[in-house]
């Protein structure tokens, strides 16, 4: 832990940096000195936390909407709308106390009955959210119960003992709950508000209450959504700092938002690969490696059922070149993929990161692939084999990686592929619909343990739609985050990297890159909190 928060502290070194390296550039100063103007590469899915599973969507939700807790810039859980907690000593209590003066921008008060209709809403079986199994990855009480329609709502663990006092019970302890209570599907949801807006909810401006230090205050689809600081915050009188606007504006072309930045238009960018060597010497320019791993979601039940086959999915991942992606073809500060879990992202008891325990199990090998790959002919019955690969066009490097997978694919197999080009919500429907074959998708995790990871592909859990079944898996899992080896730091640690092991020798996924970050940041611009897991910050945002 203490080197991820030595990464956290050196970025935010860059960015200070650059806030004294004004001389010689007026790049990225927008004509509101209080207003901020921030690129978006993906569009905005929705403003239904419980729906949402996306980064863009939740970055958006948390400007406007609190948690019990938010993230500091070093990623650790600070109070928010919650003022304290106290922790039952075997760890399986919560008991969070909410502060006064805590509104919602109806003037309606924020109390424990928000978060407890909240919870229960997020794990329903009626509403089925992609994002139910967090409420059972953090050990709620019954949790998986309630998903499965097994007991009623109100048997899940959380209570309001009182309208300041919302107490989470556990089945057992959860070391990270705490830095969860700042992630979105875990927001208060007032049910007068919510069921006079059943129909619209989240649709609009007028159909959401706002709690947080921003309010909503312009929704043009497509284009961009600004947010306006709320007088009525909790903490409104320790923002003043902070800009009173902050718009998020939808641009997937790169250069073009460069443009604006170079014109004053636009104060923070995020670069394509091409067109860092053009702005590195800029004094707002800023590189950071993410949380993000990018890999190829396999559709086990697609109609041909090729992908059952174990020797063509070797095939396929030992001949690509993560290597020439990474640093020939984005050239943006990412990493070629050394597993399914992150470099500089989760730590073990010892404090080593993961990946360096784990090892790299991802070679390129594309002698060894043409051997799996007549295997597999000669197992499935056919010299035809074809198949499609999925992406979404809203930002320029799915495009790039994809167009070069396909090349790999041909040149060192043989293998014909399809090129499926969508919008991301296009993608997101497709993939969730199993109406694909392989798909680039990406993983932002939504807390530092491993867990976050692992858990996309444990079976047993509620909510679970994927395509991909392993009873081993979801065994060492259920040990490990449930059983005799949760308590067992090191044992638990353990379990994680075996489990990562057999996933990727399974080949029930094909991690590709891990995202860097190249951006443009007005030097003036000063505030944003990056996170490797959970959701980026623009809540403290502010210009100098």
């Amino acid at each position: 832990m203490k080197f991820r928060r030595t990464v956290s502290a050196l970025l935010a070194g860059l960015l200070l940096v650059g806030c004294g390296s004004s001389g010689g550039s007026d790049s990225g100063s927008t004509d509101a000195d209080n207003s901020i103007v921030v690129m978006l590469q993906s569009d905005l899915n929705t403003m239904d936390h419980h729906v949402a599973t996306d980064g863009t969507s939740f970055i958006m939700q948390s400007m406007c909407i609190g948690g019990l807790v938010a993230l500091d810039a070093e990623s650790q859980p600070v109070a928010d709308l919650a003022e304290s907690w106290d922790i039952s000593e075997d760890g399986t209590v919560y008991t969070f106390h909410i502060r006064d003066g805590v509104n919602w921008s109806n003037g309606t008060p924020v109390t424990a009955n928000d978060f407890v209709y909240g919870w229960q809403r997020l794990d329903s079986p009626d509403l089925a959210s992609e994002y139910a199994f967090i409420v059972e990855t953090i050990g709620v009480k019954n949790a998986a119960a309630v998903y499965k329609g097994e007991m009623p709502l109100d048997a899940l663990g959380v209570e309001a003992a009182d309208d300041k006092t919302f107490v989470v019970t556990l089945d057992q302890p959860c070391g990270f709950l705490l830095g969860l209570m700042a992630f979105p599907s875990f927001f208060p949801l007032n049910q007068e508000f919510f069921e006079a807006h059943a129909d619209t909810y989240a649709q609009s401006i007028d159909d959401l209450l706002y709690c947080g230090p921003y309010t909503f205050t312009k929704w043009e689809e497509n284009t961009e959504y600004t947010f306006t600081k709320n007088p009525d915050y909790w903490d409104a009188a320790n923002c003043t700092e902070d800009v009173d606007e902050v718009t998020f504006r939808f641009l997937s072309e790169s250069q073009s938002a460069a443009l604006a930045y170079q014109q004053g238009d636009i104060d923070v960018v995020t670069l394509a690969g091409d067109l860092v060597d053009q702005y590195k010497d800029d004094p707002g320019f800023t590189q950071k490696l993410d949380g993000f791993g990018w890999r190829l979601s396999i559709n086990f039940l697609n109609d041909s059922g090729i992908f059952n086959n174990l020797n063509l999915r070797k095939a396929l991942t030992l001949s690509i070149d993560r290597d020439v992606i990474a640093d020939n073809v984005l050239k943006d500060g990412s990493i070629a993929a050394e597993g399914f879990i992150p470099l500089h992202f989760a730590y073990g008891p010892d404090g080593t990161d993961f990946r360096e325990t784990a090892g790299d199990l991802l070679p390129y090998d594309p002698d060894a692939a043409k051997e799996f790959l007549e295997k597999a002919k000669e197992e499935l019955g056919t010299d035809n084999i074809a198949f499609e690969l999925l992406y979404e066009t809203d930002s320029e490097a799915p495009d790039k990686v994809c167009i070069n997978l396909q090349a790999m694919w041909k040149e060192n197999l043989g293998i014909d592929v399809t090129l499926v080009p969508k919008s991301k919500k296009e993608r997101l429907d497709m993939m969730n619909h199993l109406n694909y074959d392989i798909g680039l998708t990406r993983w932002g995790p939504d807390y530092a343990d491993p867990q976050s990871f692992l858990d996309l592909y444990k079976s047993n859990i509620s909510g679970y739609n994927g395509a991909y079944f392993n009873d081993e898996v979801d065994a060492l899992l259920d040990k490990a985050e449930t059983g005799e080896d949760s308590a067992d730091p090191e044992a638990r640690w353990a379990d994680m990297i075996e489990v990562e092991k057999m996933l990727l020798d399974d080949v029930a996924m094909i991690p590709v890159f891990q995202t860097g970050t190249p951006m443009l940041i007005n030097p003036d611009v000063t505030g944003i909190e990056f996170h490797n897991a959970g959701v980026d910050s623009y809540r403290h945002i502010h210009k100098n």
